[in-house]
């Protein structure tokens, strides 16, 4: 979706909101999908909370530096969840794993390692999940040394408990890293079996099958967030699965019953706005981004969510005060303008009437994004109200090189359409009407010319070319000349207008008035055909209306000698 490379989106953001009971867990479930930062921001946030089980949060927590590599802190951790909880089998695996990754192959180290894995396993003699996570230590640390101590434990848990969800899932992640994601999703399915109330399994199976089969993806994802509505990562990651498959609508719907979980991060609330935004929701998008502003929450995208919203509502001063305030910002490598900002701008600026200005912005949008061509349209089109207001030919002249560039980046009726050939016409119409310099009028006509021809070949059967073709003559030869081109012009837009139902009456006879009188002059002045030219004089007459003017073209005519 186009909107997508518009808005710099963080996915998280410094600290969570926490208010449920058990808050804790949604850490432990951030871990086990691979989103550590998030798990570590909800552990850390959650672990003095009296409702949190201390030596579970300092399991994970563990872990989380073990990946970073911080066994020191690793097993500061580990220590501190057997302090709190002896009894807890899961922090001597990792005191284990701790002791094998400092010695990978030493015989010593390994003899150690597994003493601490005996020890857990004395603890929880039934759980097969034990096994399952020291088969994971041994996968994690070295797969192809360690392979037969980790199918041996994987082994062991399903003596233990084959219907066990763990096993599957740790065998999905295995198959996942192999990049065999047949197999993978139909591992975490086995676990969805088993443990129909576990999100991980749904959304590792959501994650491997998103690319292939989205809408199978979120159907999985709304099985578990329905199932399991207080659980922050079904709901979120069936939120993010709708941003990702472009379903706005359902993406902003979904995304606030994220945030009316208590645990939620402030980034949620960001991709919140900018959901709203895109649902059309531009009151609710432009509040929500003024209080995160006000916290100062990714003041770069609240400030351009403000300007976007404004402009949305058509509230043009106050879009143009937010874009202004929006352009001070500094731009980092995260936080950049966009061309979507500039000609977002340009277009506030148009409906302020300040096109000048206007201008610049489109410019800026294609030194942005010079490979967006669509935008030097818009560019023309400022170029063009600014030459009328200022009245400056020169104006005129860049608005017609501008759609001629446009015009000239792609293959034809691939990047453009026949109106914008008709729109180009127009825009060296007006050079022809107003160049003071001969060398760029003639320029301007054979452009004019040679484009509305081309238009004429494709679309016979609109009046609008062939007359607008007359007139752009007519404009370069000047009201002392009459041009049998302009002519012809002029009788092939008769024959087409005549055949023309839909055409309106009051237009049809606007029309036919401007031919008749014009290839009656020609005749008269430039062949000295008096018949002929009385014939068309005569046309004119019949189709104007009674009056004044009728009764003026009746004695012109028969004083024609």
């Amino acid at each position: 979706m186009k909107f997508k490379f518009i808005l710099s989106l963080a996915l998280c953001a410094g600290t969570a909101f926490y208010g449920n009971a058990d808050g804790y867990l949604d850490g432990v479930e951030y871990y086990q999908v691979g989103q550590d930062e998030n798990a570590e921001i909800v552990l850390t946030d959650n672990l003095d909370k009296p409702e949190t089980d201390k030596a579970v949060a300092y399991y994970y927590l563990g872990n989380i530096a073990l990946h970073k590599g911080d066994l020191a802190q690793a097993e500061k951790y580990f220590d501190l969840g057997i302090q709190t909880n002896p009894e807890y089998a899961f922090n001597y695996i990792g005191k284990g794993a701790i002791v094998l990754k400092k010695g990978v192959g030493v015989k010593d180290a390994e003899k150690q390692a597994k003493e601490f894995f005996k020890q857990a396993e004395k603890i929880d003699k039934k759980d097969a999940k034990v096994k399952v996570d020291i088969a994971r230590v041994y996968y994690d640390i070295d797969s192809v040394l360690y392979k037969k101590e980790l199918n041996d434990y994987l082994k062991d848990a399903r003596k233990k408990n084959e219907k066990e969800a763990s096993i599957y899932i740790f065998e999905g992640d295995m198959y996942a890293d192999q990049k065999d994601y047949g197999k993978s999703a139909g591992r975490y399915d086995m676990a969805i079996l088993f443990d129909n109330n576990r999100p991980v399994a749904y959304v590792k199976y959501a994650n491997t099958y998103f690319h292939i089969a989205p809408d199978m993806a979120i159907s999985r994802l709304k099985e578990i967030a329905d199932r399991q509505p207080n659980s922050l990562l079904a709901q979120r990651e069936l939120a993010e699965k709708y941003y990702e498959n472009n379903q706005w609508t359902m993406a902003a719907e979904q995304y606030q019953k994220v945030i009316d979980n208590p645990n939620h991060f402030p980034s949620d609330e960001v991709r919140y706005v900018v959901l709203l935004y895109f649902g059309e929701r531009y009151q609710e998008s432009m509040d929500l981004a003024r209080q995160l502003a006000a916290e100062n929450h990714s003041p770069f995208l609240m400030k351009r969510m403000l300007f976007l919203n404004a402009a949305a509502l058509e509230n043009y001063p106050e879009a143009e005060t937010l874009a202004k305030d929006f352009f001070t910002m500094q731009e980092t490598d995260i936080n950049t303008f966009t061309a979507n900002d500039y000609t977002t701008y340009g277009n506030v600026l148009l409906e302020l009437e300040k096109a000048d200005d206007a201008a610049v912005a489109y410019e800026n949008a294609l030194k942005v994004s010079p490979e967006k061509k669509e935008i030097l349209k818009d560019l023309s089109n400022a170029y063009s109200i600014a030459a009328s207001v200022d009245k400056n030919p020169a104006l005129y002249q860049k608005s017609a090189e501008a759609f001629q560039k446009f015009i000239d980046s792609g293959e034809y009726e691939k990047d453009y359409e026949l109106n914008d050939l008709y729109i180009l016409t127009g825009r060296y119409q007006n050079v022809i009407a107003t160049a003071q310099d001969s060398i760029a009028k003639t320029d301007a006509y054979k452009k004019g010319v040679e484009t509305i021809d081309l238009v004429l070949s494709k679309a016979t059967k609109d009046y609008r070319l062939s007359l607008r073709k007359a007139r752009i003559i007519r404009l370069y030869y000047g009201v002392e000349v009459f041009s049998k081109d302009a002519v012809d012009a002029y009788l092939l837009t008769e024959g087409i207008v005549n055949s023309d139902t839909d055409i309106a009456p009051e237009q049809k006879q606007s029309v036919l008035n401007e031919i008749y009188t014009y290839v009656g002059s020609y005749y008269l002045v430039q062949m000295q055909d008096t018949p002929t030219a009385k014939v068309y004089f005569e046309k004119a007459y019949e189709i104007t209306p009674e009056g004044p003017q009728k009764e003026q073209l009746r004695n012109y005519i028969d004083n024609l000698k």
